[in-house]
């Protein structure tokens, strides 16, 4: 039987107005025809958006009955299962979500499905930034909070219509809310296309935040990060994380980390979406490497001491 080679994933995602049309249109210019099948999610019973995406490929399917995020996963499975037998039509796959949607909800699938997880790899989750409207959005969606929270890049846009010194404070702002995010910028007339094509969620540990503990709050979002020197007992650790992202996933966006297990040559991938967990082994640790875990978790209401002591119990 011939092995099915999965289709990589983009999931494009950003609060209204941010530019993800612009940027997909952009996209499209930049690859060959043909290459990519575009999903887009229009909230609302008019789609506007597949109108304005650039008629460079046939493969766009509209999903307009409702949002992804909700009730329209069943459809969006259905919807990839279709695709698959159609796999010499296109590369790689892109979804587009309207601006009021939680990626994780999207990425879910991915993840999870056995029949999605054949055919299709989520290799990355892009997030536009709107330079002149994140604080604000910030501050009354959260929405927008779970989004830059759960990305894997994010992309500033409207660079142009900011100061230099407001920029680097929007930049180091997403740096403290999502350290393990890759933070790029773009204006009307360019996108970083390639810088962000390559990116693969599955290989990458990029961590941008400090090495030492630190909890910051903004508005309502607060960001954890911990860092442990002696290793992790790996059962140990995904059953103590299983059982608490039963009971606070409502509170927590995200949680990703690099995990040192006891006696492991590799590094340990731990992320979660909504209040699914997993924990893969990644890249060997290298010689001369400090072995250290750094575990970072995003959400509402998260307090240092209480997330510290409980992960200490699965040290080694």
């Amino acid at each position: 039987m011939k092995q099915i080679q999965p289709k990589p994933v983009t999931i494009i995602t950003g609060f209204l107005g941010a530019g993800k049309t612009t940027f997909l249109n952009e996209l499209l210019i930049a690859e060959k025809r043909g290459k990519y099948a575009i999903i887009e999610n229009e909230f609302g019973k008019e789609s506007i958006d597949g109108e304005l995406v650039m008629e460079i490929s046939d493969n766009i399917f509209e999903m307009s009955s409702g949002c992804l995020c909700c009730n329209l996963n069943e459809d969006l499975v259905a919807l990839l299962i279709d695709l698959s037998n159609k796999a010499s039509a296109f590369e790689e796959l892109i979804i587009e979500t309207t601006g009021i949607a939680d990626p994780s909800s999207v990425a879910l699938p991915f993840l999870i499905d056995p029949i999605v997880t054949r055919y299709y790899q989520l290799q990355r989750v892009i997030c536009l930034v709107d330079a002149r409207n994140i604080s604000y959005e910030l501050a009354t969606t959260e929405e927008a909070r779970k989004q830059i929270s759960f990305s894997d890049i994010l992309l500033i846009s409207k660079t142009d219509l900011v100061s230099d010194e407001e920029l680097a404070g929007i930049h180091n702002l997403l740096k403290e809310i999502n350290p393990f995010a890759i933070i790029l910028s773009g204006t009307k007339d360019h996108f970083p296309h390639k810088e962000m094509m390559d990116y693969i969620r599955k290989q990458n540990e990029h961590y941008n935040g400090q090495e030492t503990k630190t909890e910051k709050h903004h508005h309502s979002l607060s960001s954890l990060t911990l860092t442990f020197d002696k290793p992790f007992d790996i059962p140990k650790l995904q059953h103590t994380m299983m059982v608490f992202m039963a009971v606070q996933a409502k509170d927590i966006y995200r949680v990703k980390g690099i995990v040192y297990g006891f006696g492991e040559n590799e590094k340990y991938i731990l992320q979660s979406v909504a209040e699914y967990l997993a924990m893969a082994p990644g890249n060997q640790w290298q010689e001369g490497e400090i072995r250290r875990s750094k575990i970072v978790f995003i959400g509402k209401n998260l307090k240092m001491k209480g997330f510290e002591q409980l992960l200490s119990h699965a040290l080694y």
